[in-house]
């Protein structure tokens, strides 16, 4: 099958249901901000990263509500330029889903869902108790991409603090991949955990 984007015909929903069912597992930021009013707010994105190590800034991409209005989330940061994002874990991962749903503007998510808001260290955001990694973040900067419907705000966050569960570090100082099983989104309602983790060593180039 080939789908060419030029032509007429394909519809951007079409491009996206098809996009996320190959690009994956993607990892979830489950990011935390305040309203300019203190509200505290909690959603997940599965378009998230890290894009440099130095300076370390991570990115997440919010979508816009079917009125063209910015997702709260978004509209927190540029507000407070400040958020956490918290890992999933397959603990957490119903909690992570209710989240997502459309609550009142001003409602918490961490009410909705159970999840437990614990003080940052550097931002006034919360982190997630119930997450072994939080990321506190300050504004880098935010890219629209598009402006109709299937839009993209692109926010790029500055790493200001990072919480990690003392039992998730291996010898190295780093997560242990067998200690920390995150959560990936797939396409439509499927997720899958981290459960296998194996390493694969990049071969030597011959004459190099």
């Amino acid at each position: 099958m080939l789908i060419d984007l030029a032509s007429a015909g394909s519809s951007w929903r079409d491009v996206y249901r098809l996009c996320v069912s190959f690009i994956h597992p993607r990892p979830i930021a489950l990011v935390s901000s305040r309203s300019g009013d203190g509200a505290l707010n909690l959603a997940p994105f599965s378009f998230y990263n890290m894009v440099c190590a130095n300076p370390p800034v991570v990115m997440i991409s919010t979508g816009l509500h079917r009125d063209r209005r910015p997702k709260d989330t978004c509209t927190n940061i540029v507000e407070t330029r400040e958020f956490v994002i918290a890992t999933v874990v397959p603990q957490i991962a119903a909690q992570m889903a209710a989240c997502a749903a459309e609550l009142p503007r001003g409602g918490s998510e961490f009410d909705f869902s159970g999840l437990t808001p614990r003080p940052a260290a550097r931002v006034k955001a919360m982190c997630v108790a119930e997450s072994p990694v939080n990321i506190e973040c300050t504004l880098r900067d935010v890219i629209t991409i598009g402006e109709g419907p299937g839009s993209a705000r692109m926010i790029l966050g500055n790493i200001a603090a990072i919480h990690v569960a003392d039992e998730l570090i291996g010898p190295d100082g780093t997560c242990d991949p067998h200690r920390l099983q995150t959560v990936g989104r797939l396409g439509g309602k499927w997720y899958s955990n981290v459960a296998d983790p194996y390493e694969l060593e990049i071969p030597p180039v011959p004459g190099a």
